[in-house]
């Protein structure tokens, strides 16, 4: 006669299958999360690169100055529309902030020392170690059209910042290249920002006017701000 009797897991079995599902769930998802996020980040440097790379075309159609932030006809990024042909280039894949600006995403910011309103803007030769000078960087809320100024407090670094790629921001340079980094690093020992109304006794606008004319100019002072340097520290906090 056929032997008809069927097997099935016990109660103990089963348990210890789940609990199995549930470590390696545990261990895994994390591994996950990093892996997008990663993506995600490798998605917004390549947004900064190619506004990078629009950055330059439209500096060698205007005598080598960079773009304003914004003049008559608009912020830095409708300004930059006719290099990118794109406005999708300016929302951050991992940034919640549905912030924007005429209508464009406002998920990044130019540096203000670099390009100020209307005419009030650097040249490419007046910059100087290209490579350490931020140009453009993330940001969040407020719907700015720039990120970073000589007048900021502390706390205005730490609100309008944004450092959410597994803690770290990503920046464009003045040259066109594109890197991401804690935030505190670019604040010290080199301060890639320009100057800000804090007291600092060294560097080179140890001696600068008070306040500091801080569109188009001021991003020739290297030397640490604590004012910046705070305000870092703070969005580090925000994005542990």
């Amino acid at each position: 006669m056929k032997n008809t009797r069927q097997f099935a897991f016990t109660l103990i079995e089963l348990l210890v299958v789940i609990a199995i599902i549930a470590i390696l769930a545990a261990i895994l998802f994390p591994v996950f999360a990093r892996a997008r996020e990663n993506a995600r980040r490798s998605s917004c440097q390549s947004n900064l690169k190619q506004i990078g790379i629009g950055v330059m075309q439209y500096t060698q159609d205007y005598d080598e100055k960079y773009l304003p932030r914004e003049n008559g006809a608009g912020q830095w990024r409708a300004l930059m529309q006719p290099y990118v042909k794109s406005t999708q280039l300016f929302k951050c894949p991992s940034n919640t902030s549905e912030t924007t600006s005429n209508g464009i995403s406002a998920n990044y910011g130019i540096n203000p020392h670099i390009s100020g309103n209307n005419d009030n803007v650097a040249s490419l030769s007046a910059v100087n170690s290209v490579s350490q000078k931020i140009l453009v960087s993330e940001m969040r809320t407020y719907g700015f059209s720039e990120f970073g100024s000589g007048s900021w407090p502390d706390y205005y670094w730490q609100l309008i910042g944004y450092s959410g790629h597994l803690s770290t921001g990503t920046y464009l340079f003045a040259d066109g290249h594109v890197k991401s980094m804690r935030p505190v690093a670019t604040a010290t020992p080199f301060n890639m920002w320009g100057g800000a109304e804090g007291g600092v006794a060294t560097g080179e606008c140890a001696n600068r006017p008070s306040p500091l004319t801080w569109e188009g100019g001021g991003i020739n002072c290297d030397a640490p701000e604590d004012v910046i340097l705070a305000g870092m520290k703070l969005l580090e906090g925000d994005f542990k």
